[in-house]
């Protein structure tokens, strides 16, 4: 977990549509809470692909490893 909120790259909030700058003015702002929401689905999403997939990589080398 990353403590210091300072060491993110840029490109990490740009992608989000989120402007640092404004991250305290804009913490109640409907809109942005929006664009926060869909980003982090969107990286939940994610995660739980690469998740299926490893999982399914894993069956596989059992079953691999059975037929050996």
């Amino acid at each position: 977990m990353i403590s210091d909120y300072s060491k993110i790259p840029p490109i990490i909030y740009e992608s989000a549509g989120i402007i640092r700058s404004d991250d305290s003015n804009n913490s109640n702002d409907s809109a942005y809470l929006k664009r926060k929401l869909n980003y982090y689905e969107k990286i939940l999403l994610e995660k739980e692909l690469q998740l299926r997939i490893l999982q399914d990589e894993v069956e596989l080398l059992k079953k691999n490893m059975n037929h050996k």
